[in-house]
């Protein structure tokens, strides 16, 4: 798949996610607002019935103490008695015809009350009809009837004309316990606080920690609204609490919900990351076999010409310059043993743990090998390969030919990447846990944003003259893994023009 198809692709599919994260942002912002007005609809309903629940407990004790009003002391209680019953009397009369001032108060035999106009009838004929028969009954019983009726009347004209003050109206605990009780109701268990205020705004009851400071909702009802003139008495109350209390009811919803989201995102970005690097890793494979296969075409090639001279008889003794084309052959041959090896490295990094052969080496031994291998390439350049070695005890457990051709590896980058003269250096110094080992070099160098990258494998260096320097991207990433291997670090120092150092620290104590 071409490149520009994987970049739309991965751009389409980040569209989608993108549209995915706007719409699961909506669909929370949505779920909150349905949430904030479930719950204003929950306590309206609730401070409804306070409302409701506040007047008819008002209205059912006022109609009581006009019935019973047991809380006057005796003697006053009988007063109020004989006026109420006066009045009504006198109401009765007027309304059934009667002068209230020229009244006859007649008790029958039966003991009945009877109020008469004098004039209207003889006490004779009273008497004379006066026993107890059915309609005596009747006229007492409407009697009674009208009594109560005149004293329910006077009762409601009491409610409805006499407003007493609001702070008398209700009790703290009182107003506590129904907003408690209809706020369970509705299922609103959070902790509140309220205030009442007066027709002129004065607050006439707040709870302990009310306070108009705060930046919570408050929700507000009248109080008492079927007064026959309402007042301004207005119930305010909030939740401290609310938005939290609002918040974890989406919480789990909300929180998956942009948890998938984001797993997905990183899915995708790693999904994508591994797709251009197998496309990247692909090319380079690619690239690295055209490679090899040229660079193994040339000493074959060398070597099959050779081979031809000396089997040809044609050619006289003394014009076959056997000893100069053994020397061809010789070069080429350890020229395609150096390439062999180079592929071979590339199966070390499709191992999960290489098998390696530790045993105590004389590490100088081994660099002084590699500047050997290296010094006819150098001298015919007119450079100069120097060694300071000095280590005091350069015994280290390492595996032998592996770490050879770590030293091989980095005189040879060494070489190839100078321009000019080489002059190539190879320290060793004590370390406090083992030696420190040094190749520096007067080479091009390495661009600080390369720097990290030059341990990948088939990495090389897209800058410069690099492109013109033969090789696979393999002995830096091949080196690296050695040294890790044997429990060392490396890092990489390098300015653009001037040089580059490479610094390997190698612990002489090895885990088993």
């Amino acid at each position: 798949m071409k490149r520009s198809y994987i970049v739309l692709l991965a751009v389409f599919f980040f569209l989608a996610i993108s549209a995915l994260v706007i719409i699961q942002v909506r669909w929370i912002d949505s779920v909150v607002s349905a949430e904030d007005q479930e719950f204003r609809f929950a306590v309206n309903e609730a401070l409804k019935e306070v409302v409701s629940e506040l007047e008819r407990g008002e209205t059912y004790k006022r109609i009581m103490s006009g019935i019973n009003p047991g809380t006057l002391p005796e003697d006053e209680q009988e007063l109020s008695d004989m006026s109420a019953q006066r009045a009504a009397e006198e109401k009765l009369l007027e309304k059934y015809g009667f002068d209230p001032d020229a009244r006859s108060v007649i008790i029958s035999r039966a003991g009945y009350t009877y109020l008469l106009d004098s004039d209207s009838l003889g006490v004779e004929s009273f008497f004379e009809n006066a026993e107890p028969g059915e309609q005596t009954l009747s006229a007492g019983a409407n009697t009674r009837m009208t009594s109560k009726i005149i004293s329910i009347e006077n009762i409601v004209s009491r409610i409805l004309h006499e407003t007493p003050p609001l702070r008398d109206r209700f009790t703290s605990d009182d107003l506590n316990s129904l907003i408690r009780k209809s706020l369970d109701a509705v299922g609103i268990h959070l902790e509140f606080e309220c205030a009442v205020r007066g027709a002129y705004g004065d607050i006439i009851y707040r709870t302990a920690d009310y306070t108009e400071s705060i930046e919570a909702n408050k929700y507000l009802r009248q109080l008492f609204p079927n007064d026959p003139v309402p007042g301004n008495n207005i119930l305010t109350i909030y939740f401290p609490k609310e938005e939290e209390y609002k918040a974890s009811k989406i919480a789990f919803m909300a929180s998956a919900s942009m948890l998938i989201v984001l797993l997905l995102i990183l899915l995708a970005t790693g999904t994508f990351i591994v797709i251009f690097r197998q496309k990247r890793l692909s090319e380079i494979r690619s690239d690295f076999i055209n490679n090899m296969t040229h660079e193994l075409k040339t000493p074959i090639a060398t070597i099959s010409l050779a081979s031809q001279m000396l089997a040809d008889n044609s050619i006289p003794e003394t014009s076959r310059n056997t000893g100069g084309l053994a020397t061809v052959i010789s070069e080429e041959s350890n020229r395609l043993k150096v390439l062999v090896e180079r592929v071979l490295q590339t199966a070390i990094f499709e191992k999960a743990k290489l098998e390696l052969d530790k045993h105590p080496v004389d590490l100088h031994a081994i660099i002084l090998r590699s500047v050997d291998a290296f010094k006819l390439q150098v001298n015919g350049r007119g450079g100069t390969i120097s060694t300071f070695l000095d280590a005091s005890d350069p015994v280290v457990t390492i595996d032998e030919t592996n770490f050879f051709n770590v030293m091989l590896n980095l005189v040879d980058n060494a070489l190839k990447y100078s321009i000019g003269i080489p002059e190539i250096t190879i320290t060793t110094a004590a370390w406090h846990r083992g030696i420190v080992i040094t190749v520096s070099d007067n080479g091009i160098g390495i661009p600080r944003e390369h720097i990290k990258h030059i341990f990948e494998k088939f990495y090389r260096v897209p800058a410069g003259n690099t492109h013109n320097i033969k090789g696979f991207g393999l002995g830096l990433s091949y080196v690296k893994k050695i040294v890790e291997e044997h429990y060392g670090t490396i890092k990489v120092e390098s300015q653009t023009g001037k040089g580059t150092r490479i610094i390997i620290h190698l612990p002489k104590e090895q885990p088993k």
